[in-house]
């Protein structure tokens, strides 16, 4: 930890020395910036020098002041009107300072170069550019501090991105794992009533159930499935079903045989299928009827299924509020922002949803 702490202290004196050089530096250029533009007076070229020596500590000490004392506490606050009120007066302290010192100099010029047309020093001239150089100097800083500033947001922003993207995918995991319990559970019930009933169907929905563990467990730990791939783990899934609701099930699915190489979020349409079976098939007791569709158009898909409802029961609120849509919603929220539309229609007799998707190929 000491080593650490060292480190951190070592590098921020770095920084304050080089910062220190860079401020020297820009002094000097700008000494010679105004040597250099004030030196072609040949009658008397050491009155450049002696007004450098005396504006440019003013200069110094007005870009410092504004800089690191009236633009922190006033500025950044955003207390406008003091910031310009106490700015107005060190602009006129600069500017009543800076003809004194001319005036000084001038006295001084004089008295050892007698013979010298005060007009030709231009000692005016000096004096405005004594401003410029202030102004420049803080519009130097603020340049600066605006484009870091501006640096800071954009990291801040990645480090947001990111870590909302840690959050998104963590939640992820935590919904496909609260799915895949909540199917396991069905399916296994559905497999349990069969050998009770010692049913000869009981091998082939060992078969789709193995079809759909495979699926689940190695092929559903990627962002995205094929859209072949999820019609498939449907296709086993509502088999096994059926086989479960033989005599009081009428079901008609028409799905694509062929899809593009559309992907989409693995498990995404299962809870829907399982909402129709497990509302609108166990809780009828006569025939129930199922029907699902799905249409792809380019990099578009629309899914729908529509199940019958018991007519006895007068409850709606099970069947649109369980755990698989309330899962489901989540996911398209986090996975397919503003690219889906969701429909869920519960009537009297029955209850339909309609999914219309953004796919990716």
């Amino acid at each position: 930890m000491t080593d650490r702490v060292q480190y951190i202290v070592n590098k921020i004196i770095r920084m304050k020395n080089i910062r220190i050089i860079y401020h020297a530096l820009f002094w000097i250029v700008v000494v010679l910036f105004y040597f250099f533009v004030f030196s072609w007076n040949s009658a008397f070229r050491a009155a450049t020098i002696i007004f450098s020596a005396g504006l440019l500590p003013v200069a110094i000490l007005l870009t410092y002041f504004i800089n690191y004392f009236l633009v922190p506490r006033f500025l950044w606050e955003k207390r406008y009107g003091l910031f310009f009120l106490f700015s107005l007066y060190t602009l006129l302290t600069g500017v009543w300072l800076s003809f004194l010192i001319v005036f000084y100099a001038l006295l001084y010029i004089l008295k050892n170069k007698a013979t010298i047309d005060p007009s030709v020093l231009h000692p005016e001239l000096q004096v405005i550019s004594l401003n410029f150089i202030v102004f420049f100097a803080i519009a130097v800083k603020q340049v600066k501090r605006a484009f870091f500033i501006q640096q800071e947001k954009n990291e801040l922003e990645r480090k947001k991105l990111k870590t909302e993207l840690k959050l998104k995918e963590a939640e992820l995991k935590l919904l496909k794992a609260q799915i895949h319990p909540h199917f396991l559970f069905n399916t296994l019930n559905n497999l349990y009533g069969l050998t009770m009933e010692k049913s000869d169907e009981a091998p082939g929905l060992v078969l789709h159930l193995s079809e759909i563990l495979d699926y689940i467990l190695y092929r559903c730990n990627e962002k995205r499935v094929l859209l072949f791939d999820e019609i498939a783990n449907l296709q086993n899934y509502i088999e096994i079903e059926k086989l479960r609701y033989s005599q009081k099930l009428s079901i008609d699915i028409d799905f694509p045989e062929e899809t593009n190489n559309l992907q989409i979020a693995p498990l995404l349409l299962l809870p829907f299928v399982e909402n129709a079976f497990k509302h609108g098939v166990s809780q009828n007791p006569g025939v129930a009827r199922i029907t699902a569709s799905l249409k792809t158009r380019h990099t578009s898909m629309e899914f729908r299924i529509e199940n019958s409802i018991n007519p006895a029961k007068t409850s709606k609120n099970n069947h649109s509020k369980g755990i698989g849509l309330q899962n489901v919603k989540k996911r398209l929220e986090l996975l397919y922002p503003q690219k889906y539309k969701l429909e869920i229609d519960e009537k009297e007799a029955t209850f339909s949803v309609t999914l219309s998707l953004q796919l990716a190929e």
